[in-house]
């Protein structure tokens, strides 16, 4: 299932949208270098604890982060449908752990609205906005923040 959300202009960005715990939540598709299925991680002992460990994917050695406890929610024990968003950061390749893929939408740039009032500072950092499509609120993720301070 695909929809689209289009302005007057026609300009759309293409989001990547996933739940992270029950929170429906989106990437820009353009900063996603691959998905791939959460295999055997290596724990890094003495990293900051939503480092869920490295991989080495095709030679290179790839951080992975588990996105429920950076945006503070509880932690929760992968599932069968959890996924890893490889992402570039600084030169350096980094996995974004996801309870569960959903599908690529089409959003219209401009339908983006401010974020609730009723987040927290440190929890609103991680969020560039939030977007209705259909019946569905989607909270589009900083990449820059959610990245930012990672330890390895």
């Amino acid at each position: 299932m695909s929809q689209t959300v289009v302005s007057e202009s026609g300009k759309t960005v293409l989001l990547a949208t996933f739940y992270v715990r029950h929170a429906l939540c989106a990437l820009d598709a353009a900063g996603i270098q691959e998905v791939i299925r959460l295999g055997p991680v290596t724990p890094v002992r003495h990293a900051a604890a939503e480092v869920a460990g490295i991989v080495n994917l095709r030679g290179k050695i790839v951080t992975i982060l588990d996105l429920g406890l950076r945006l503070g929610f509880p932690a929760a024990s992968p599932g069968r449908e959890a996924r890893v968003f490889i992402m570039e950061d600084r030169n350096e390749f980094v996995g974004l752990l996801v309870d569960r893929v959903d599908e690529v939408v089409e959003a219209d740039a401009g339908q983006w609205a401010p974020l609730p009032s009723n987040l927290s500072f440190v929890q609103a950092r991680f969020f560039q906005g939030v977007c209705r499509i259909g019946d569905r609120v989607i909270a589009l993720l900083n990449p820059a923040e959610v990245l930012a301070e990672r330890a390895t």
